[in-house]
């Protein structure tokens, strides 16, 4: 299926992403009554240089695409020193996210702590999708570390997302689940068929009752924040091929058949997820299980074959 000849409703969400990095240099062993005086804090916006990358690694991980794009030695924060010395500093931990009503917040940390001395000059953020470590932000923050200092570094990306009619944006810090229980299923779906011979779902079953956030959300379209947060760092590695997923002139489209009345999309243990339900009547791809939902389409009426959300990234 090819997004540009397709006939359908596209719920429409745009996403704009924006960042800014910090660096506090503050005394080692300083004592706490001192430390304030001692502390040097410097922030500067960022340039968003591999919003395509983290676009190609996320048709990688949801529809199985050869990866396509520059790959960086290793994560975390690279620094360029005044001398020309490049070195990477590692993430403290996983990066924290924080969520508001329109909006997801990424910060990366890396900490130097060694008695090294330099004045970096620029640095680069380095992050992980789809198995490869990917350049996405670059800053010019020139700030000094002596041997006797230690250097922090934050670098918070935003993502700013609004939604067009008919659909939500859920904030959600950590992923959310969501399985269907049911009582029988058989091979094939054949409410969802592309031809007489090509079901879109290879099993369908009855008796079905969702849990977690499809079950908080039944019969409603939104998008949540894990879909934008997993896309600039993630553990995943190549997903399978699926029709469900297809990127055209700068916008990431999820859709199916209008088949059925819902149909949701998310990852499952690092697998792309697709599942299309109407009443207590379920179709699916692989599992019937989503350990993180990505978005939930509903449309109850609708005259064009096709649903979906197109999602437009832009800086």
């Amino acid at each position: 299926m090819e997004c540009g000849k397709l006939n359908g409703k596209f719920l429409k969400v745009k996403a704009k992403v924006s960042g800014f990095l910090i660096a506090k240099v503050e005394k080692r062993n300083t004592p706490e009554i001192e430390k304030h005086a001692s502390i040097t804090i410097k922030s500067k916006k960022n340039t968003i240089t591999g919003l395509q990358y983290l676009i190609n690694a996320f048709l990688t991980y949801m529809r199985g695409d050869t990866y396509t794009g520059a790959i960086a030695p290793s994560s975390g924060i690279a620094i360029t020193t005044s001398t020309g010395q490049t070195f990477v500093l590692s993430y403290l931990n996983s990066p924290y996210i924080i969520v508001n009503n329109n909006s997801v917040m990424i910060e990366f940390i890396a900490i130097d702590s060694s008695s090294n001395s330099y004045t970096a000059t620029s640095e680069q953020l380095n992050t992980k999708s789809a198995g490869n470590i990917i350049p996405i932000a670059t800053a010019n923050l020139t700030v000094t570390k002596n041997s006797n200092e230690i250097l922090t570094l934050t670098w918070i990306i935003t993502i700013t997302i609004s939604t067009g009619t008919g659909i939500d944006y859920i904030p959600t810090s950590t992923p959310q689940s969501s399985q269907w229980s049911c009582y029988g299923c058989n091979n094939g779906c054949n409410s969802c068929t592309t031809s007489t011979a090509d079901s879109l779902f290879p099993t369908t079953c009855s008796g079905c009752y969702p849990t977690g956030i499809v079950s908080q959300y039944q019969n409603l379209s939104f998008i949540t924040s894990q879909l934008f947060i997993d896309m600039f760092y993630n553990n995943y590695g190549t997903g399978s091929s699926n029709p469900f997923v297809s990127y055209s002139n700068g916008i990431i489209y999820i859709y199916s058949l209008y088949c059925m009345k819902c149909f949701v999309v998310g990852i499952d243990n690092g697998s792309p997820q697709f599942v299309s339900y109407q009443g207590t009547t379920t179709c699916f791809r692989d599992l019937l299980s989503l350990n993180s939902v990505y978005t939930q389409i509903c449309v109850l009426t609708q005259t064009e074959p096709y649903m979906g959300v197109q999602i437009e990234l832009t800086t």
